[in-house]
């Protein structure tokens, strides 16, 4: 519905807490973005133009790394802006100077973590990612012996991360190392993906199953 069409349509007494919201949003939206875009500048980002940008968004960067976002992107990192209640921040990280982080042209997301300790992490054109979705290349801590689970091992174990264009991950989405998603594929929410899911496919569980394909 047209903003016209609203004011037209609803009393005052419902259009006054509405403005007041659509006003909030507009400024965040504002100070939101030029922060991010300094902070970018600050930590050697390279980003695009138009992005849009409510709330927090943090960066770690390893010197030698890096960290590339297309233009267009969307970021919402706030519990007001979203319309579910679970999320506190986005963040982008790397640890190692060979690791990437590869943001295509028009990709929205929502409080998601994007992890690369060592490889590249590649999301494709037009993506979108839930709130609370996690995306990392690595297992952080070895699975044996069990008394080396407190050590970081070597980046030979670590594993790239390939999504495709036009993909919709849902929400609380857990996507680990190695996988790779196919262009225009869904991943139901609450999934883990821990193999690859092929294009044109809805997956989803624990551990994410091709349930259809689509089109």
């Amino acid at each position: 519905m047209k903003t016209l069409e609203i004011f037209q349509k609803y009393p005052l007494a419902d259009l006054i807490p509405y403005g007041f919201f659509k006003l909030r949003c507009a400024l965040d939206r504002f100070f939101s973005t030029a922060v991010f875009r300094l902070k970018c500048c600050w930590h050697g980002i390279d980003l695009g133009p138009h992005a849009r940008v409510w709330g927090k968004v943090c960066f770690n960067r390893f010197p030698g790394s890096k960290i590339s976002i297309g233009p267009g992107v969307r970021i919402v990192s706030r519990p007001y802006r979203y319309a579910l209640n679970c999320f506190p921040q986005s963040k982008l990280s790397t640890f190692l100077p060979s690791a990437r982080i590869l943001i295509g042209d028009n990709v929205g997301f929502n409080a998601a973590s994007i992890t690369a300790r060592s490889k590249t992490i590649q999301i494709g054109d037009g993506t979108i990612i839930g709130a609370n979705s996690h995306i990392m290349d690595t297992d952080w801590h070895p699975l044996w012996p069990p008394d080396k689970r407190n050590t970081y091992p070597g980046d030979e174990q670590d594993e790239g991360v390939e999504i495709g264009r036009n993909v919709f991950i849902g929400i609380n989405v857990l996507i680990l190392k190695g996988v790779t998603i196919g262009d225009n594929s869904v991943i139901g929410a609450g999934s883990v993906v821990s193999r690859p899911v092929p294009a044109n496919s809805l997956a989803a569980g624990v551990p994410a199953k091709v349930i259809r394909k689509l089109g």
